[in-house]
């Protein structure tokens, strides 16, 4: 077909650090190696006060289990209004300090997902969103 753009998988251009990664055995995970982990809520029945008292108190949390030597960040918070949802994006070394800080807030958690994420590179980005004269090999 002409103009059809071929996915990654069917080119074998995938980037560099998918097309070297093999499925591997688990292995424990180091007290130094961290990861993502996203949290998700389910906000029905929180008054907006009630939410934002939750949030601080999971800030806090996090300051405690640092001071205790857990390393565990607090990296974003999305919330979804309509669906009563917040997507919660911590780092640490496993689930477990994630889930603990959520049990100190007293945060009930829907679920724990490990999760990968990255930045899209610049050749990704919308045509109309680039600075003026910023072409793009490919672009029309």
């Amino acid at each position: 077909m002409a103009g059809r753009r071929q996915s990654l998988s069917e080119t074998g251009n995938l980037p560099a650090f998918l097309a070297d990664s093999k499925p591997t055995a688990r292995r424990p995970v180091a007290e130094t190696e961290h990861r993502l982990f996203l949290v998700e809520h389910d906000l029905r029945g929180l008054t907006s006060w009630q939410l934002a008292s939750v949030h601080r108190a999971l800030g806090e949390a996090v300051r405690r289990e640092n001071r205790r030597g857990r390393r565990i960040r607090y990296v974003q918070r999305i919330y979804a209004p309509e669906e009563q949802r917040c997507l919660c994006l911590f780092e640490a070394a496993g689930p477990d300090p994630v889930r603990s800080v959520n049990d100190i807030a007293q945060f009930p958690l829907a679920r724990v997902l490990a999760v990968l994420s990255s930045v899209p590179e610049e050749a990704s980005l919308v045509p109309e969103l680039r600075p003026a004269g910023d072409d793009f090999p490919g672009d029309p």
